[in-house]
């Protein structure tokens, strides 16, 4: 069976190893626009601090072709010819499959302000991204930068560029950083740990309202709640999020569904043949899943690949989880940490000096949801705790909530 991978990211990888685990007799071809094999995005920043591309690529080209698998780099695919059941990239290439998978994963989210296209902004999403990155950071004559978003991104390209010698500047419209993972009191908290230990100005509660370039100076028009005020820079970063790419879908006339590709439980797409995994399928179809996140695009691909192996498995939606170091500060969140109604914060810990924080959330007596900042005493129980929705007396057994 020809099975042809469109994107070589998370999901697109973990269906390749997942085709290999099951040791089936596969003619496997993956294609990707990126002219490297699969990296994982959490570490791309190291490129920036100088560390070499091939050093951050978890398994090089000889692996691919260890595995009999027909490795295709830096081609970008034009379009899906259904009824043909072949692919057809930019440079006129034909490839035919007998089952297809999209992982084509999303894009830098630009958001609409006024004069941002007029010059370049930097967003790290990829090795070349951050290569681009690093470049104009030796190059800067003001040694300053400024990032737009207060997310994960913005924190690990604020520590990289830090650690090279960039005072960085992150404008984000939340009053602290890290709004999707972290809860109010937890995000004060993150803000003042990582006040005591990266060199970063914050602009809180502040949107850029318009920008102005005059050849590599920029002036922005910064809103808060006093008013709007002027701000200069040299060196602009966007990392206010990731949207869909839907150009492929659109042009082959797969379903969409309000954000991306829409697939039933089995990872189908509309069309027969077709499945779809990670950030190129709408996220509305599963409720309580994360877009974006990568534990979707590993469930989700592991879902797909058994499908199209000739497997019924239903993908039921993924808890999302977060468990990463940033900024050198240890960091998880993991299940439902936003405030609602009728939401139970127990097991509080909280220790600046120590730079820890911990906070437990239930709901109707059941775990969903667990913050942990500098510490990650039981991590993995507290992740089958959360799995399971493990009632207040049954985490109480386990740790304590006092």
């Amino acid at each position: 069976m020809q099975v042809v991978i469109i994107g070589s990211g998370h999901a697109g990888f973990t269906a390749v190893n997942t085709f290999l685990k099951h040791g089936e007799d596969l003619d496997i071809t993956m294609i990707t626009e990126d002219p490297y094999p699969f990296y994982p995005r959490p570490v791309i920043y190291k490129v920036i601090l100088g560390e070499k591309p091939e050093n951050v690529i978890r398994y090089p080209k000889k692996w691919y072709s260890d595995n009999n698998i027909n490795l295709v780099l830096n081609k970008k695919v034009f379009n899906i010819k259904s009824v043909d059941n072949c692919i057809l990239t930019e440079d006129g290439s034909k490839y035919p499959y007998d089952k297809l998978l999209i992982t084509t994963g999303s894009k830098p989210f630009i958001p609409p302000i006024p004069g941002i296209h007029d010059g370049p902004v930097y967003c790290l999403r990829s090795i070349n991204d951050a290569l681009d990155i690093r470049e104009k950071a030796i190059n800067c004559e003001t040694k300053k930068a400024t990032i737009l978003g207060g997310g994960l991104l913005s924190v690990e390209l604020a520590k990289a560029l830090s650690d090279i010698e960039i005072s960085p500047t992150i404008i984000d419209r939340s009053p602290y950083l890290l709004r999707k993972q972290l809860d109010g009191e937890g995000g004060h908290f993150f803000n003042k740990v990582l006040d005591k230990s990266l060199d970063t100005r914050f602009l809180f509660n502040s949107t850029c309202q318009k920008i102005k370039r005059n050849g590599e100076k920029i002036t922005m028009e910064i809103k808060d709640v006093i008013g709007v005020s002027e701000y200069k820079c040299e060196f602009l970063l966007n990392a206010t999020g990731i949207q869909n790419d839907n150009t492929l879908a659109s042009k082959a006339g797969l379903d969409l569904g309000k954000y991306a590709i829409n697939v039933d439980s089995y990872m189908n797409t509309s069309m027969k043949n077709i499945f779809a995994a990670g950030d190129a399928v709408d996220i509305g179809s599963f409720p309580g899943s994360k877009f974006g996140i990568i534990p979707t695009a590993i469930d989700q691909a592991r879902v797909a690949a058994q499908n199209i192996l000739g497997k019924r498995i239903q993908y039921h939606g993924t808890v999302p989880w977060t468990t990463l170091r940033v900024a050198g500060i240890n960091l998880t969140s993991m299940g439902n940490v936003i405030l609602e109604s009728g939401v139970e914060e127990k097991g509080l810990i909280v220790d600046f000096e120590k730079g820890i924080y911990r906070k437990l959330f239930f709901k109707d007596q059941k775990l969903r949801g667990v913050i942990l900042i500098g510490t990650r005493e039981n991590l993995r129980l507290l992740k089958e705790l959360t799995l399971k929705k493990a009632s207040i007396s049954d985490v109480k057994n386990e740790i304590n909530l006092t």
